[in-house]
């Protein structure tokens, strides 16, 4: 029995390492995004992509699960009209602007990291993969210290850039 365990054991752990760095649907991570249970951090630097947009919005104004969702981008790009970083601003998601150099998006669901280079820009992202668990806590580390250093959207300047106009 012991001996079955073992290899029971040893066959899972092996399962779950070979399926690091493996290619993952996109319509998989949207609706890990929309099962997610206390966090979902999202670095993007342009969001255009409308079914993400979605998917981050739903768990933003989920009062029942309560999901912490924080959107870092790049100032230029949330800064354009059609960026939809500033509709998530004013759903009530945080959003927060940073110089940051990396071009390559990542999603972090709970504890799953996601990364690739076409995320939030387009519906026909190819390149998602999933990364080992060992590099969520290095994505916590430079998020939090990104997040730190940047600045977050407030909801009159989302408003303002996505045309709104007070009268």
């Amino acid at each position: 029995m012991k001996r079955r365990l073992a290899l029971w054991l040893t066959l899972a752990a092996g399962s779950a390492t070979a399926q690091e760095g493996r290619p993952v649907a996109y319509g998989k991570v949207l609706d890990l995004i929309g099962t997610a249970q206390w966090r979902v951090l999202v670095y993007v630097p342009y969001l255009t992509d409308a079914r993400m947009a979605d998917a981050l919005r739903a768990a933003t104004v989920d009062s029942t699960r309560r999901v912490r969702v924080v959107v870092l981008t790049v100032p230029f790009f949330a800064a354009k009209e059609d960026s939809l970083s500033n509709s998530l601003a004013l759903a009530g998601a945080g959003v927060v602007e940073a110089q940051v150099a990396s071009t390559t998006a990542y999603v972090l669901v709970d504890d799953d990291l996601f990364s690739s280079a076409q995320l939030g820009r387009t519906a026909n992202v190819s390149d998602l993969r999933v990364l080992p668990r060992t590099a969520s806590n290095t994505f916590l580390t430079w998020f939090a210290g990104a997040v730190k250093a940047g600045r977050t959207v407030t909801n009159y300047e989302a408003f303002m850039r996505i045309g709104g106009r007070l009268k």
